[in-house]
């Protein structure tokens, strides 16, 4: 028996190499004579650089810049073996998780930092640019972004802005720097969400990053005037354009290709070569439900394996619309937990091994 074992994060709790771990274990405990292959993935959110540099063989690197709240930091990326890609996540210079939950408030953050790291790689001779762009405390339209590379905002005085996402609004002109042409922006995205209005980027997700609900029409409306005065008001629209406080938006001005995460990650670990004569992929996250048909990486397993005959299953640590996910394709469907469970003692790292563990092995079991 050839199982493939394919698994996103399951967040704050198991990476992705962690899960598939203890599934692979789960079942090599069921059928001690499976071939496993382990492949963790991503989507395009956090954590997806660094499955891409171990997939890519590529060397980790530091350099100087801002977080979101313009505070030096050092952060890291990679380069390929070859030195033109580098690989990186806006998280790691303008994240969520590095703005102490006291400070978090998206009118003030800014993706400045972002620039520094691109304008880093290309600096060392990197000339392709794989960026994931989730997880960011932002919601400046990657206006902070472009002003690192060289982008000049000014307000109705003539005076410089650096626009986070209360000065969008006070935008009156902008000066464009001379692209490079050899450069080539590849941005992994997880979401679909144009820049602004009710499914844009301050509708959605500013709340979640300190935003009260004035600020949401605040930063929606400073969002709005940034697409119009920017020169290109149908790039707004794009989906995936809303990503990360529109920074999607912002590295499309700069001349960047917004590619689904999923896709670029799911080529490079070469997931479908992997399913070649398997009998069985099972995969899953932190939780599935009907939004996974739409984008995430469960899904895109699914898809692949469907294309190669193999049958998918799904563990997850919460699990909705069963039924639903297994009208669209997937085998199975079963939640690691049981149906009453405490989500604290669940969520350790050590509890949620055990459990995908222990339902990797009687998934196996009842295979017979």
């Amino acid at each position: 028996m050839k199982i493939v074992v394919a698994f996103d994060s399951f967040k704050d709790c198991m990476s992705a190499a962690s899960a598939c771990r203890a599934a692979k274990q789960g079942v090599l405990d069921a059928n001690p004579e499976a071939e496993i292959i382990e492949l963790p993935l991503a989507d395009g959110g956090e954590g997806t650089t660094a499955i891409l540099a171990e997939y890519m063989g590529a060397t980790p690197v530091v350099c100087a810049a801002h977080d979101a709240l313009m505070r030096p930091i050092m952060v890291p990326y990679a380069i390929s073996s070859d030195g033109q890609t580098a690989i990186m996540d806006m998280a790691s210079a303008a994240g969520l998780m590095q703005i102490e939950h006291s400070l978090r408030d998206t009118k003030r953050t800014c993706t400045y930092g972002v620039g520094e790291m691109i304008k880093d790689a290309y600096a060392r001779g990197c000339t392709h640019i794989l960026i994931g762009i989730g997880g960011s405390a932002t919601t400046d339209g990657g206006c902070g972004m472009l002003a690192a590379l060289g982008t000049q905002f000014y307000d109705d005085n003539h005076e410089v802005l650096i626009p986070t996402g209360e000065n969008l609004s006070r935008i009156a002109q902008v000066h464009y720097p001379t692209r490079p042409e050899s450069m080539c922006i590849e941005v992994l995205c997880d979401v679909s969400n144009p820049l602004y209005g009710p499914q844009g980027a301050a509708y959605v997700y500013a709340p979640q990053k300190g935003a009260t609900a004035e600020d949401v029409v605040m930063l929606d409306e400073g969002l709005k005037h940034w697409a119009i005065v920017s020169g290109h008001p149908e790039l707004a629209q794009i989906s995936g354009s809303g990503a990360a406080g529109g920074l999607g938006f912002g590295l499309l001005l700069f001349g960047a290709h917004l590619r689904r995460g999923i896709d670029v990650v799911l080529s490079h670990a070469q997931l479908q070569q992997s399913l070649c004569g398997a009998d069985l992929v099972i995969t899953g996250e932190g939780k599935i439900d009907r939004q996974s048909l739409y984008g995430k990486l469960p899904y895109g397993v699914l898809c692949c394996a469907e294309q190669a005959h193999v049958p998918t299953a799904v563990l997850a640590g919460m699990v909705q619309d069963a039924d639903l996910l297994k009208e669209n394709g997937f085998w199975d469907v079963r939640s690691i937990n049981t149906d009453a469970y405490d989500l604290s003692h669940a969520m350790k790292p050590e509890n949620a091994m055990h459990n995908l563990r222990h339902a990797a092995r009687k998934l196996i079991q009842d295979m017979y």
